[in-house]
């Protein structure tokens, strides 16, 4: 069995960010972002993991279609702080904000609708793992979702040239790669994609 450590690198380097991390870059538009969620058919139903959370970009537009819960999931307390002061009033105890490592994660078997890999999918030092993970707190026909909003291209070009030599090495494969890793780990993918402008790939629990 492979030892798991948290990631305590990469939650330093987020840390450091989280006070200008919602000013460093562009924001996708509203209608981007729900045309994106839109494709995994959210309800009043449904428990979301949102991992990778950050500062909360994906909060409010999740909550926008109702869901029973939303658990917001981060490496790093300086972005979950963020998070807190920007939602968690909003919100209340629909809104579960979780510290912790997408690669040891301290959720229940089978008890998750959606997991949203946001932005977040190349950090994952062991995606093998993280996607067992994954798989392991979804239901049977739970949804995984792996989403940038943007083109693989410009996620590796900003990654690459980072001065932190851990985010350097995290690039996003090709969706059709990625694509087979997924299916690897015990998922039915059901639509992808990968232009100059988004890359998905959005899958389902077997």
């Amino acid at each position: 069995m492979r030892e798991v450590i948290f990631d305590s690198a990469r939650e330093k380097f987020f840390d450091e960010f989280s006070h200008s991390w919602d000013t460093s870059g562009p924001s996708p538009g509203t209608d981007a972002v729900l045309t994106f969620l839109r494709r995994l058919h959210i309800d009043s139903d449904k428990t979301v993991l949102d991992v990778g959370t950050g500062t909360g970009l994906l909060i409010p537009h999740i909550f926008s279609f109702h869901p029973a819960r939303i658990i917001a999931l981060d490496l790093s307390a300086g972005m979950l702080e963020k998070l807190r002061e920007k939602h968690s009033a909003r919100f209340g105890a629909r809104l579960v904000i979780l510290q912790g490592d997408v690669h040891l994660l301290n959720l229940p078997d089978a008890t998750l609708d959606i997991a949203i890999c946001n932005g977040v999918y190349p950090h994952f030092r062991d995606k093998t793992l993280a996607l067992s993970q994954l798989r392991r707190v979804l239901k049977k026909e739970g949804v995984l979702a792996v989403n940038h909003f943007a083109g693989r291209e410009f996620i590796n070009s900003i990654h690459g040239s980072s001065s932190h030599d851990l985010i350097r090495q995290d690039l996003l494969d090709p969706a059709t790669i990625l694509s087979e890793t997924i299916a690897g780990c015990g998922f039915h993918v059901k639509e992808l994609r990968d232009d100059a402008n988004e890359f998905y790939v959005i899958a389902e629990k077997i």
